[in-house]
């Protein structure tokens, strides 16, 4: 099933919130009610209620939310049961659920109709708003909340031998909602631990699975605003009324487990992880996204595979930043990847190297890029099979390329701007002008013990050496190289003042 863009943000986003804190509120209980009423009609869902009133309580009985997505030809109906508004008396609103609140979703996709029914448990949960009718604030805190999937139908049939969960545990936050035809929103919550535990049989194959994830100090930080209304798959119109995210989530560290069958075969994995953090900003003129993950641990095991598959790093890095937005002025972009003392387990290294010739170094690999480029058209709107060009490349930074594996290294820097004038230099690319600095280690060493363990033949390394020798020379220490890559404004290609070209 494939749901459009605007349709993923807003399900999401809005699933997020009704989740933690259950509605938006204002200052009175039928205010809480109506502004959350309106928010949903707005966002596309039809909203059916029944509701009652007993002294400072208004009840909202029998809350079914549906959204159809034509362009799919899927319709989504949430069963929320019943949830209640109480004024607290200070101009507060206390939203209320049931200890054991059952929710139930139906999806029908062409002649495919899906039932599942959910249990929404919580412990001490604590949901207060304040505020206007425009701009609300409400913070909410649990000592626990459980949903557990009860059951999965498949088209009147009931799926058998399946168990799903998910726990979280010490929730805490603040939102800050203000709306109007573009809802905004400032957040930031903590949970103490997450864990999804997933255990039954594929209906289809027969093949049973059993998954525990879990998730400790995760902590989020953002702002968010969403357009209201229907947008189907117009991205860009989706974006050009408000869309926008900025914001955070950390963890302390996590762990996973699976164990299943696949057509009869056993196959297991695990992953560990110490802390992440990940960062992201999206809206009409940007997409930018990084984050960083350490003390990594992984381990795969499979008949397909002869051996265990078991890796672990440090840390890995990445990140992108692009503009969006056509403009006359030119704008940054950039990309990074960071992976840091990668190692496998020695059963691994004995495939290839028994003899243990090779050292066995953790390895690294960093990439950092950085430019300047005129973006010409509206990415958002790009047509695909336009043959022009949507920018221009003005300069590209290279601030570290680095690479350490089996006691080589090869390292590098340097900058280049672009001149788009000059498109016969280079075959139909922008003339270059700048430098490139690179440095080789143990390169000459790793061949000669490719070559001792039958990996690499002699005619191969000498022909390897030969085109290093045109490009390098001696540098400072045993088996290291040196390079100066040059391209001046007559379009000439030096190395190491040597010209190439």
């Amino acid at each position: 099933m494939q749901i459009s863009a605007p349709r993923i943000f807003t399900t999401t986003a809005l699933a997020t919130v009704f989740c933690a804190q259950a509605a938006w509120a204002d200052v009175t209980a039928e205010e809480v009610w109506g502004s959350w009423r309106d928010s949903m009609t707005g966002f596309g869902y039809e909203i059916t209620a029944n509701e009652s009133t007993s002294g400072d309580v208004l009840s909202v009985n029998d809350l079914v939310m549906t959204v159809a997505v034509p362009e799919e030809d899927v319709t989504v109906a949430i069963d929320m049961g019943t949830m209640s508004f109480e004024n607290v008396g200070d101009g507060t609103v206390r939203v209320l659920l049931p200890e054991n609140a059952p929710i139930k979703v139906n999806v029908v996709e062409d002649d495919e109709n899906v039932e599942i029914t959910l249990t929404m448990s919580s412990a001490d949960m604590n949901n207060i708003v304040s505020g206007t009718v425009d701009a609300m604030v409400y913070d909410y805190a649990a000592s626990k909340l459980d949903l557990t999937v009860d059951s999965i139908v498949v088209d009147g049939e009931t799926v058998p031998d399946m168990d799903i969960a998910l726990t979280m545990a010490d929730l805490a936050g603040r939102s800050q909602t203000t709306f109007g035809d573009v809802i905004k929103s400032v957040q930031t919550g903590t949970v103490g631990n997450v864990s999804l535990v997933a255990k039954g049989t594929d209906p289809e194959s027969g093949d049973a699975f059993d998954v525990n994830l879990s998730v400790a100090g995760l902590k989020l930080d953002g702002t968010a605003s969403m357009p209201t209304g229907e947008y189907g798959e117009d991205v860009a119109a989706f974006f050009a009324d408000g869309f926008a995210v900025d914001g955070s989530y950390a963890l302390e560290s996590s762990t996973f487990n699976m164990n299943a069958m696949d057509g009869g075969d056993p196959v297991a994995m695990s992953y560990t992880s110490g802390a992440g953090v990940v960062g992201v900003e999206m809206n009409s003129d940007i997409m930018a996204y990084d984050g960083t993950i350490s003390d990594v641990a992984v381990n795969i095991s499979s008949s397909e595979f002869p051996l265990p598959i078991d890796v672990s790093f440090g840390e890995m890095g990445y990140g992108f930043s692009v503009p969006l937005a056509a403009s006359e002025e030119q704008q940054d972009f950039g990309l990074t990847v960071k992976l840091l003392d990668l190692s496998v387990s020695e059963m691994l290294w004995g495939m290839f190297d028994p003899g243990q010739v090779l050292p066995r170094d953790p390895a690294n690999l960093i990439v950092d890029v950085s430019g300047l480029a005129t973006v010409a058209m509206d990415i958002l709107t790009l047509d695909e099979d336009s043959p022009e060009i949507p920018g221009e490349l003005n300069s590209l930074s290279i601030n570290d390329i680095q690479l350490n594996l089996a006691g080589a290294a090869v390292e590098g820097a340097g900058s280049f701007t672009f001149d788009n004038t000059d498109l016969e230099s280079f075959d139909g690319l922008p003339r270059p002008e700048g430098s490139l600095d690179i440095k080789i280690a143990g390169v000459n060493g790793l061949m000669d013990k490719l070559i001792s363990m039958g990996l690499l033949p002699e005619d191969q390394a000498m022909g390897a050496r030969m085109m290093m020798g045109m490009f390098t020379q001696p540098g400072d220490g045993d088996d290291t190289l040196v390079s100066k890559i040059e391209v001046n404004d007559k379009g000439q290609v030096l190395a190491n003042g040597q010209r190439l070209k």
